[in-house]
């Protein structure tokens, strides 16, 4: 055992007590992890002990009694649910709260655990600040608990014996007969001593309680059976209050139960005392929205329920991207009211989408439930979905509303995030293991960057045994020919004229095509996104070539290059060779990069841009706006073409946000003298706005959708016999030819 951050680590020489830091003992059999752990949470404050293994945290001496426990759950020999019997019997863990560190997979007693409160969960990872954030939280959280109920002890104390009195109810004269304490509890004055049934029963107002009492009071004289109830009850003069009823039925000289003796105390003080401890143990402090042990206890409910019905729910998690920043600019105070905000606008957005719901009857009655988490994420639960659309297009409208600023300390202040998405029954079927997917898929959205969403479902497929049959199956494909280039016409909507297509990549697998989303990732994770690319370089400028000695006028390909293809050495190479093979002009190839590529070395993406550039091939930065390029290298890139990404233009129309967006890019790249394309452009109001911000070449379903090799000269035709017969005064997009394009003759 190490001990890491000691109370001498923080000792001031002439500055008196050293205030206590919380104690966390932490046990890994993983070395280096603990070490890292231990060093991080160590500088965030905390003192920590370290541990190979729970034989050794039971065993070993300790410098002090832990504040928190942090246990890998997946360690050999850890069983969650023996752990937790076996530490209750230690006085020294008996009310210590476990942090149980996990991976993707969660056992199932894990999640009963969480549900039933006894530890809390974290997926294993490097996020330093996330875990401290959680540690913290759940510190305070059992700090707060215990003060509470150590105070409502001493309350019971002190009004069980003030606020507490006996009493005789006379079964034959119907009469409450009682003590000065009793009486003073109800409100009456010395020196009354009794009351009639009638009267007694007047100062308990809901009808419900009154039944219950008497119900309760049949039995005890029938079966001679003791009971207590609690009884909400009014003093004379209109004050609520709760009264506890303790009583026995009592036999007169005959042997007949002819009283009913008790106590009456006023447990008012610890009704409130145990209602501030709900609320503090289920709500967060700043927002009032359900803290996290709230959420799983409702969303084990929603389970519950999904599962008698057959239903379906699903759970986002959302994690705000750099709000430190906000905390350190503006201060603590002003970081809490902009958290305050984004509490506020998520529940209005959720507000909104059910009102939406409901006047299309889609919704169901259960409506979806807004927490938040510790540090600076959120969850929601929503209880019933019909399918991924309904979910994505909620997600989709909740991260537009977060691209509006924040007003707060006379500034206004924008805030992104990322999500994370789990449903039942597909990814699980308890609330903690559901969460704990969700935070899963929500680390792997915000790896990727700002504004992602991420599907645990999509994780698992190509997680375990589906992973590996995918991996393989990629490793094949090439060699087999199962790639295949599909093209989507870039189109000059006020002409109706082809500007050029764009490559990209298909898998036809045992005849049927693997959506792209199943496999890129996994193509990008194991390296095999290189070779790939390579294929793909080279079949487009063979198909190139075709449509060239065919006279199909298409002047231009782009193939989509990976960050990881980007950054290799052989990539200009490879770009080289296929021009030269195929007898091409370098200005017929055009490469597309992501704004990662520009960020990740930005020197070193410079040189390998400028060598493409000096063989005169196109190049081109795709999804413009949602990743992280700045002006600053915006400016230095040797690029000629910017594309808006389509969730900007999907929302025009729709959010005056994104169009500020689309419209900003569109007059940075005329600034700059830049090539300005729109992507997944739909409908004729999304074209018209494009025009009249300047934007004329387009892509999208209202055009053609991306069609195999073979079929592209046929939709080429198709669009420019659109363009033909346009009617005078019309743009193209608007005839009536373009109808059927729309109607369903080329999708």
């Amino acid at each position: 055992m190490r001990q890491i951050g000691s109370p001498a680590d923080h000792a001031v020489a002439g500055r008196g007590p050293i205030e206590r830091l919380p104690m966390i003992a932490l046990v890994d059999e993983d070395a280096a992890w603990r070490s890292a752990a231990a060093a991080a949470l160590h500088a965030c404050g905390f003192r920590v002990e370290v541990h190979r293994s729970i034989e050794a945290l039971m065993t070993e001496d300790a410098a002090g009694v832990p504040d928190v426990l942090v246990v890998d759950a997946s360690a050999p020999g850890v069983d969650p649910l023996g752990l937790h019997a076996g530490l209750r019997t230690d006085t020294r863990f008996a009310r210590c709260p476990v942090l149980l560190l996990t991976g993707r997979e969660v056992d199932e007693a894990v999640d009963r655990l969480c549900e039933v409160g006894a530890v809390d969960v974290f997926a294993k990872s490097t996020r330093w600040v996330a875990l401290s954030a959680r540690l913290k939280h759940l510190h305070r959280l059992v700090s707060v608990q215990r003060e509470l109920l150590a105070s409502q002890e001493r309350l019971a104390i002190v009004y069980d014996s003030s606020r507490a009195g006996s009493f005789d109810f006379d079964l034959d004269a119907r009469e409450f007969r009682g003590s000065a304490g009793s009486f003073a509890i109800m409100g009456f004055e010395y020196p009354r001593v009794s009351i009639s049934e009638h009267e007694f029963m007047r100062l308990i107002p809901d009808e419900a309680h009154r039944l219950e009492l008497r119900r309760r009071t049949q039995a005890a004289i029938r079966f001679e059976e003791s009971f207590s109830m609690d009884l909400p009850m009014r003093t004379i003069a209109g004050q609520r209050l709760v009264a506890r009823v303790e009583v026995d039925p009592y036999r007169d000289a005959g042997g007949r139960v002819s009283m009913l003796r008790g106590v009456i105390r006023d447990i008012t003080d610890r009704v409130r005392a145990e209602a501030d401890i709900e609320r503090l143990t289920s709500a967060d402090v700043l927002t009032g929205l359900p803290n996290r042990n709230r959420f799983i206890a409702l969303c084990a409910e929603a389970v519950v329920a999904a599962r008698a019905h057959g239903g379906r729910l699903a759970i986002v998690a959302l994690d705000l991207d750099s709000f430190r920043r906000i905390n350190e600019s503006l201060g603590q105070v002003a970081g809490d009211e902009v958290m305050c905000l984004i509490g506020e606008r998520l529940s209005g957005a959720l507000a909104a989408f059910s009102a939406r719901g409901a006047e299309s009857g889609a919704r169901p009655a259960r409506e979806p439930l807004l927490a938040r988490l510790p540090g600076d994420e959120f969850a929601i639960l929503l209880p019933r979905v019909r399918d991924q659309a309904e979910i994505n297009a909620l997600v989709d409208s909740l991260l537009v509303d977060f691209r509006r600023p924040f007003a707060v300390a006379g500034t206004e202040c924008f805030v992104s995030c990322c999500a994370g998405i789990a449903v039942y029954p597909d990814d699980g079927d308890g609330a903690g293991l559901l969460l704990s997917r969700a935070d899963a898929a929500l680390a792997a959205a915000k790896a990727l960057g700002s504004q992602t969403v991420k599907w645990y479902g999509s994780m698992r497929k190509a997680g375990t045994g589906t992973r590996l049959t995918m991996l393989s199956g990629l490793h094949k494909a090439l060699e087999r020919g199962e790639f295949e280039l599909h093209y989507q016409p870039c189109v000059d909507a006020l002409r109706a004229t082809p500007v050029g297509v764009e490559a990209l990549v298909r898998w036809r697998r045992d005849g049927v095509i693997v959506p792209p989303i199943e496999f890129i990732d996994l193509a990008e994770e194991s390296g095999l996104i290189v070779p790939i690319g390579e294929w793909a370089i080279r079949e487009a400028c063979t198909a190139m070539r075709a449509w060239h000695d065919a006279g199909t006028g298409i002047p231009q390909v782009s193939v989509n290059v990976s960050t990881l293809h980007f950054e290799r050495p052989s990539l200009a190479q490879t770009v080289r060779d296929a021009i030269r093979a195929h007898g091409l002009s370098p200005g017929m190839l055009e490469l597309e990069l992501t704004e990662s590529c520009t960020v990740r070395d930005f020197d070193s993406t410079l040189g390998a841009l400028q060598a493409l550039r000096e063989l005169g091939v196109g190049l081109s930065l795709d999804d413009f706006g949602t990743g992280y390029s700045s002006l600053s290298y915006l400016t230095r890139l040797p690029i000629r073409k910017l594309k808006i990404d389509r969730s900007f233009v999907r929302m025009l129309g729709v959010s005056a946000e994104d169009e500020a967006v689309v419209r900003a890019i569109v007059a940075l790249g005329r600034s700059l003298r830049l090539h300005l394309v729109a992507e997944g452009v739909e409908t004729p109001a999304q074209a018209r706005t494009l025009l009249a911000m300047g934007c004329r070449d387009m892509q999208g379903f209202l055009f053609a959708p991306a069609v195999p090799a073979h079929e592209l000269v046929a939709t080429i035709d198709r669009i420019r016999a659109i363009g033909a017969v346009t009617t005078p005064g019309k743009r193209a997009f608007e005839t009536p030819v373009h109808g059927a394009v729309l109607s369903g003759e080329m999708r």
